[in-house]
């Protein structure tokens, strides 16, 4: 494979995401709900995610500012339940300090900080997320050169401009990039328009979930990646 820079997802790419988020989302609202019981069955429930939508059809944008978007739901559902817009505010944002918090306590998948030190030997690397996960919180950002996420652009993946922002950073060629991660669109089918190379990393073990055939390697573990190069 003839390239000069890596990139790579975060959430089920480097960790699996399901049970740290679980855990972030209900300690967050363990919080709140010891505050006003009425939250009890309203937080994590149909109706956030009603509310979640509704932010996102008012002002569509929210979606790449995942951090805010969480606390405007927390603080809008607080208000109709009741609670005060001074404490509102307050409690929203004391929550979401605990659910990132518990949301950096990932558990990486095996091989992947090894098989980053020596890819960074050779390669330029970059992360690119639609996630609120922090390379630095995390600290590992000294193995990347470079951090993208939604929020910096304003444009999510699939979308090209995040891609397009991250051939800059690398300041190579999309063609001269890989981009590796576990969604089929935003990650296969994303960088594969922005005229990148990709690989699926289907670490969990899923089916391929896309009307198109896979037409990238499929990547199980970090030491099959590492091998890739």
């Amino acid at each position: 494979m003839n390239i000069k820079a890596i990139t790579f997802d975060l959430d089920d790419t480097l960790w699996p995401l399901f049970d740290v988020i679980m855990h972030a989302h209900k300690t967050a609202n363990d919080f709140l709900i010891k505050k006003h019981p009425q939250m009890q069955g309203i937080l994590f429930s149909a109706e956030e995610r009603k509310k979640w939508k509704e932010l996102v059809s008012q002002e569509p944008d929210l979606a790449n500012r995942l951090s805010e978007l969480r606390q405007k739901v927390i603080y809008e559902l607080l208000i109709e339940n009741n609670v005060s817009s001074e404490e509102a505010n307050l409690l929203s944002k004391e929550s979401f300090k605990i659910f990132i918090e518990e949301r950096h306590k990932v558990v990486y998948f095996d091989d992947v900080l090894e098989t980053l030190k020596s890819l960074k030997e050779k390669y330029i690397l970059g992360v690119i997320t639609n996630g609120n996960a922090d390379i630095k919180t995390l600290k590992i950002d000294h193995l990347f050169d470079f951090y993208l996420n939604a929020e910096m652009v304003n444009e999510s993946k699939p979308g090209k401009k995040i891609f397009d922002e991250a051939a800059k950073l690398a300041g190579v060629l999309p063609e001269d990039i890989c981009h590796i991660g576990d969604h089929p669109v935003n990650d296969v089918e994303g960088a594969l328009q922005a005229g990148f190379q990709a690989m699926w990393m289907n670490a969990l073990n899923k089916d391929w979930e896309h009307p198109k055939s896979l037409t990238v390697p499929e990547i199980k573990n970090w030491k099959e990646l590492e091998s890739k190069f």
